[in-house]
């Protein structure tokens, strides 16, 4: 990738979203999206099943879409998403969140609002030694609820209650759903199948929480009971398992689904406020996320606040003093993106910095830098690069409205080395910021959403490659 990426997302309006053969509402919603997934898999001979929260859908979704897809159908799998993909539903990079298990990120933009949806898909879901029922087994017995298709009593109950005992929670759907499973089932065969995650007597305890509806207080004490279960009788998949789920943690290292934005801009341009809407607009496509100002601040913290009304108040360092503090600098950049950044865009996290390393040799009066600017800037390029790097720029008057912190001539300097500030390895997007915040929300979303997409495209081509061999 060159220094500087400019490329365009497409977004379809209303105007180039036709009608779709499985759905009559023209615009794009949660219901559109599962309708055209329910049709597209079912034409595509698909072979899949909703494993649980079903009896709203498609009207209401109340969390991610849970699916289990026969293994041998994953390559189907790909063309039952591109009709999603030609109605304008952005892929996002997969999630391979256990083995044999992807998360499937969808957004889309409805004016300035961004909407996320995630697909669950297990083909062989796995967690350490423990495994659900498996995938053929949910499927065997799979009925037919509308236009999409449901697991039988049996399957949901014991795959319902396997999920909730290893996340150690039950919602009160959730217990209310097990509850009418146990009576639907009854005891004894509630019972019968508890006995394949739990030894001993456990089992009659967990089904007379399920009948009672209070599982939710017994799970904390019976969340490792799986793991001994599955020790006991399954103790030679112990070592195949954990490499294949270390190869699985390698590959999310390597392959980070989440990503890494620098701000940047003078004094008075707009950046804390985009930051704040721009978390609050494509937070739901991550996990998780974080801001940081300037630097990771890892190896040690400012004890005392600066007047940040008086950027150049302070006397710059002298030379040598200042060269030490620019290592020490170089020094918590580098471990505190391995230590803190990495690991959070590797877990589908957004990090955000405002201002970043650049901003040594754009304004050293800032940080009382009075070393050689030479050596910052070759410094800069020993710094891990950011995923996008957003430079909010405006006419010196737009500015100088906003804030009187510098002077007109210093803030002129400043916004042309910004504006011709771009990295290696990374996309830089230059965003007007004289404009409303909500038009520059906008586009920083839009930079955010393509620059994921465009990863998306990178690891897997213009649409799927086949899944990785832990799909079996």
């Amino acid at each position: 990738m060159g220094n500087q990426i400019v490329s365009k997302i497409t977004v379809y309006d209303d105007s180039q979203v036709g009608l779709s053969t499985y759905c009559s509402e023209p615009r794009r919603s949660h219901k559109d999206f599962l309708l055209t997934l329910f049709g597209a898999l079912d034409s595509g001979h698909v072979r899949y099943c909703v494993l649980h929260s079903w009896e709203e859908l498609p009207d209401e979704l109340s969390s991610d879409l849970d699916i289990a897809v026969h293994p041998d159908d994953a390559k189907r799998l790909w063309s039952a998403f591109s009709p999603l993909l030609k109605k304008g539903y952005i892929a996002l990079p997969e999630i391979n969140y256990f083995i044999g298990a992807y998360c499937f990120r969808f957004v889309w933009f409805h004016g300035a609002t961004v909407t996320c949806l995630a697909v669950d898909v297990i083909f062989n879901y796995q967690r350490g030694v423990l495994t659900t029922p498996s995938v053929k087994r949910l499927l065997s017995g799979r009925i037919q609820h509308g236009m999409f298709w449901i697991p039988a009593p049996e399957s949901e109950f014991i795959y319902l209650l396997a999920r909730r005992t290893w996340k150690g929670t039950a919602s009160p759907r959730q217990q209310h759903r097990l509850q009418v499973l146990v009576e639907q089932l009854g005891v004894s065969a509630a019972e019968k199948l508890a006995s394949e995650l739990f030894l001993g007597k456990v089992n009659v305890r967990v089904i007379a929480a399920c009948a009672s509806g209070s599982l939710n207080a017994l799970l904390p004490k019976i969340k490792r009971e799986p793991w001994k279960t599955s020790v006991v009788r399954n103790p030679f998949r112990l070592l195949t398992d954990l490499m294949l789920d270390g190869v699985r943690r390698i590959r999310r290292w390597l392959q980070p689904t989440g990503l890494f934005v620098v701000v940047m801009g003078p004094d008075g341009v707009g950046k804390s406020t985009l930051i704040k809407h721009l978390v609050q607009t494509v937070g739901a496509a991550f996990d998780r996320h974080r801001l940081f100002h300037w630097r990771p601040m890892l190896l040690w913290r400012r004890k005392t606040k600066r007047d940040t009304t008086k950027p150049h108040g302070l006397e710059s360092h002298g030379r040598f003093r200042s060269i030490a503090r620019l290592f020490a600098h170089l020094s918590d950049y580098c471990l505190g993106y391995w230590l803190l950044i990495r690991p959070l865009v590797c877990r589908s996290g957004l990090v955000i910095f405002d201002r970043y390393f650049d901003d040594i040799s754009i304004d050293p009066r800032r940080y009382r830098y009075g070393g050689p600017l030479w050596l910052a800037r070759i410094l800069r390029h020993l710094i891990p690069e950011p995923d996008l790097t957003l430079v909010l720029d405006a006419p010196d008057e737009v500015v100088f409205s906003r804030k009187q912190e510098i002077d007109a001539a210093e803030m002129g300097r400043q916004r042309r080395l910004y504006s011709s500030c771009t990295r290696r390895n990374c996309s830089t997007r230059v965003i007007d910021a004289s404009r409303s915040i909500e038009q520059v929300t906008n586009d920083a979303a839009k930079a955010v959403i393509e620059q994921l997409s465009r990863r998306d495209e990178c690891q897997n081509g213009p649409w799927r490659s086949p899944l990785t061999d832990d799909i079996r």
